[in-house]
């Protein structure tokens, strides 16, 4: 399995939560039959310390949730959602606030679009540049996520609805992801 197969398939689905559960379910039979998060933290974020693509108006409240998604006990991704809660109804903010459920399956209602602005693979994101030293910034500062080694994929998207912007995702998915039962991965189709 490689990275590209699973960019492909994030492109093949309107969340990351759905093209997890779908790779997972093909990869990993039996071990779950849903993703879960393990909620790191949630909670009001000050605006003058958000460095995203979010087009933030003067009265928005931003939140940013960190979460580990995880297929039975194996961590396939690590996730930052910086979101705008007054743009979800109630019931999404309320389930966002008090269950386990990946960001992802609480807004599939509203049938939400991904707008990628930056991906870089595992190699890419431990190297040179301006995009990968920021990325590496951010999970930094998050404090809670495992070093960037651990990653074989970053993602920076905007997910909108009905053309509202409601959230950026930062999700940084585990290597793991792609180290199936039965398959492992070459030294050179490790990124």
């Amino acid at each position: 399995m490689s990275v590209v197969e699973f960019q492909n398939c994030l492109q093949q689905h309107a969340t990351a939560t759905a093209a997890l559960v779908s790779w997972c379910r093909a990869r990993y039979p039996g071990r779950a039959e849903t993703l879960s998060a393990t909620v790191l933290q949630d909670g009001p974020a000050d605006p003058r310390h958000y460095d995203g693509a979010l087009n933030l108006l003067p009265d928005d409240v931003l939140f940013c949730r960190r979460v580990r998604l995880q297929w039975g006990d194996l961590v396939m991704s690590e996730a930052e959602n910086w979101y705008l809660p007054k743009r979800l109804p109630e019931t999404m903010r309320s389930a966002l606030r008090r269950s386990n459920r990946p960001f992802g399956a609480v807004v599939a209602p509203l049938a939400p679009l991904r707008t990628t602005i930056a991906m870089l693979t595992g190699a890419e994101l431990r190297g040179e540049g301006e995009l990968a030293t920021r990325l590496r910034a951010q999970i930094s500062r998050a404090g809670v996520f495992s070093a960037p080694e651990a990653f074989a994929l970053h993602v920076t998207a905007v997910m909108t609805a009905a053309g509202v912007e409601l959230a950026e995702l930062r999700e940084h998915y585990r290597r793991e992801l792609l180290e199936a039962p039965g398959y492992s991965v070459t030294n050179s189709e490790r990124l």
